[in-house]
């Protein structure tokens, strides 16, 4: 099924978040043209093409349409045979054209805001006979990949009028990303209607952070004097580019009565050095706000055994937990509550019934707060359970308040400079290279390394980076496309540079989905042999069909396109360079050897530092003073220079990648002597 939606540039931006939600249900998705493009040679060519493939149109109107709407209606009615739909702002009497569209479904929108959006979506489908159910996720997973450029994005709707944005900016819009500069949640203010609460004594818990501090998303002077210089109303500052200063606050909005205080904490993704910190730094803030404030006795602190698997069995996953109990086990590596990966939550069409089940056991044990610590696909379920929560509110329900930590061993979560653990594993993973480069030098062989990175190579470059000069012959990243043929090519320069040993050696370090453009070569029939399973070959054929569609995997690489991959260029190099024609002075290449080594669950495994347990305490502690004030549907963060609140709704618009032009992919290359990419 595919709408039309027949709309006046007025009213461009409240069109545009219900197109948001009807692209979520609709298989085949609407059809949203600028009216300010009307003017363009194409555009009822474009209009009626469109039109021919619409079973819908859905007409939102006011009390006159434009010129353009009233073509798009009359070229729709010729058709015979689209439905309509009429959505009227206000109680206005309808345009007289629209008396043509005598079977038209009405309804009234009373009012152009997100939610006035989402029931408008909700009706609009009712009538299609889909059941609407929504979970607050971008369509693309994947518009964002580095934090200037949703900033970037921002700020360029700021330079346009919004009723001629243009296309390319509606598109990310129309993909997820919101109209508008998203602010954290903020129950507190509800505080006035429950009266007076408690003043939470500064002595006890560091100095109050008003509500009103916060902090600008990006300090370079482009984003600030630039704009100020045309209009100091587009000053990052004034136009709400913020986010608020994380700490304590003046006043507490949990408990919300006499009954206590519930809250949950559990483990989601990959283990990372200082998870058990963050769980202790949790629990103890609570048990402090809990014993100055009087009500020890009905605090419950629940752990959640498993990550998301504990909703499939409460009773034996779910354990009272104290800081007695969590304090003993801060510095070990690993997770004391355990974690796993639930990939229902990843797929658009399982996920909300997965979450409605979720839900509604939090409300059965009356859970106030859950406090999720995970990575991408974690930080994205915390957000879809926060809307799901909230629809259940609406309908009168209790409310939940949802809290992400970041966890990220491929550093890969948007608005986090590093997650803690990282550079733990970093300084493991050069260690490792090293090594390694010693057993290659030393039984001269060529060694490929594969470490974690499914979407992103922050491990491997910061490793490569950080080791001996000449111990890595090249870094293997997603971002950067190569071919086995080239690959070979450098490294085969690479070795013949040390021709004074009699057998070629060298290192390769890669990610995980480092998949070389040419793998289908390895895969098809009457290809290179190197062994592939037909689970492997099938691996590998997804992996490729989406990148050739630019789109990308989400969640946990698979074991099969890990294995594929290392599979491919491990072997694939052994091939080639073993048929590198012999040239005077070059080492013998028919005796080359190749071996492997994937250190990946080594790397997640060891002990945190004690930058690691410092951070993650301090991440875990300023996760509750903001709950417990009232924020929710936020990820606690170090932005900049200082700890902040992020929305979850800016955090799920994407995966981090490295950037290919930037300065420290630079670096990186500079220090293997490889090209920028390999093909």
């Amino acid at each position: 099924m595919r709408a039309f939606l027949c709309h006046s540039s007025q009213d461009s931006d409240f069109v545009v978040e219900v197109g948001k939600y009807l692209q979520r249900h609709l298989d085949r998705g609407v059809f949203f043209y600028e009216e300010y493009r009307a003017g363009q040679k194409d555009y009822i060519k474009t209009i009626n093409i469109e039109l021919d493939q619409c079973d819908w149109m859905v007409i939102f109107s006011g009390p006159e349409l434009s010129e353009w709407q009233q073509r798009e209606v009359n070229n729709a009615i010729a058709l015979k045979k689209i439905g309509f739909i009429i959505c009227k702002f206000g109680e206005i009497k309808l345009p007289p054209e629209l008396n043509l569209v005598q079977t038209a479904h009405r309804f009234q929108i009373p009012d152009k805001n997100r939610a006035e959006a989402r029931k408008a979506s909700a009706e609009i489908l009712k009538h299609l006979g889909i059941t609407s159910r929504d979970d607050g996720l971008p369509i693309n997973p994947h518009i964002f990949q580095y934090e200037k450029h949703i900033i970037d994005h921002f700020s360029e709707c700021l330079c346009h009028d919004q009723e001629q944005l243009p296309f390319k900016l509606r598109k990310k819009q129309l993909e997820g990303c919101p109209v508008n500069w998203p602010k954290v949640v903020f129950w507190g203010d509800d505080r006035v209607s429950r009266g007076p609460t408690t003043a939470i004594d500064s002595q006890d818990f560091g100095e109050w952070r008003p509500h009103i501090r916060s902090v600008v998303a990006a300090a370079l002077s482009e984003y600030h004097q630039a704009h100020c210089e045309v209009s100091s109303s587009k000053c990052m500052m004034k136009q709400g580019f913020v986010f608020p200063e994380a700490g304590p606050r003046d006043a507490q909005y949990f408990p919300k009565d006499n009954s206590g205080l519930r809250v949950a904490i559990m483990v989601s993704g990959g283990i990372a050095p200082g998870i058990n910190s963050v769980i202790d730094g949790i629990v103890q803030r609570h048990e402090l706000y809990a014993e100055r404030q009087g009500y020890g006795e009905v605090l419950k602190i629940t752990g959640l055994k498993n990550g998301f698997m504990a909703f499939d069995d409460w009773d034996s996953s779910a354990e009272l937990i104290s800081g007695v109990t969590t304090s003993e086990r801060a510095g070990d590596g690993g997770s004391i509550l355990g974690t796993s990966r639930v990939h229902e939550l990843l797929e658009s069409k399982s996920r909300r019934s997965h979450i409605d089940g979720i839900v509604r056991q939090l409300h059965d044990h009356h859970i106030d707060i859950l406090y999720i610590i995970g990575g991408d696909g974690s930080m994205k379920a915390a957000h879809a359970l926060w809307n799901v929560a909230e629809e259940h509110h609406r309908a009168g329900k209790r409310q939940i308040s949802i809290v992400a930590v970041p966890k990220t061993m491929d550093n890969d979560i948007l608005w986090i400079w590093q997650s803690f653990g990282f550079l733990s594993a970093v300084e493991k993973a050069r260690e490792i290279i090293e090594h390694l480069s010693t057993e290659a030098e030393s039984n001269p062989r060529l060694g490929v390394v594969q470490l974690f990175g499914s979407d992103s190579g922050f491990v491997v470059s910061h490793a490569v980076l950080a080791s001996r000069a000449g111990h890595c012959d090249a870094a293997l990243i997603p971002e950067a496309e190569f071919s086995m043929k080239k690959l070979a090519n450098h490294l085969r320069l690479r070795m013949r540079r040390r021709n004074y040993e009699p057998i070629p050696r060298g290192l390769v370090v890669m990610a995980e989905t480092a998949i070389p453009t040419d793998a289908m070569d390895y895969v098809r029939n009457g290809g290179i042999e190197i062994g592939l399973s037909k689970d492997e070959k099938k691996q590998i054929e997804q992996f490729c069909l989406l990148r050739d569609a630019h789109k990308r995997i989400q969640g946990q690489t698979d074991d099969l396109l890990r294995s594929a991959g290392l599979k491919i260029v491990s072997k694939g190099l052994h091939r080639l360079l073993h048929s590198t024609k012999v040239d005077h002075g070059d080492p013998s290449w028919e005796k080359l050897r190749v071996f492997t080594n994937e250190p990946r669950h080594l790397l997640r495994a060891i002990p945190p530092s004690c930058t690691d347990i410092i951070f993650g305490n301090r991440l875990g502690t300023l996760a509750v003073d903001n709950a417990i004030a009232g924020y929710t549907d936020f990820m606690i963060s170090h932005w900049l220079t200082e700890y902040v609140l992020v929305p979850l709704e800016l955090v799920v618009l994407g995966r981090k990648r490295i950037p290919k032009s930037g300065i420290f992919w630079k670096s990186v290359i500079a220090k293997t002597g490889q090209p920028p990419e390999f093909v």
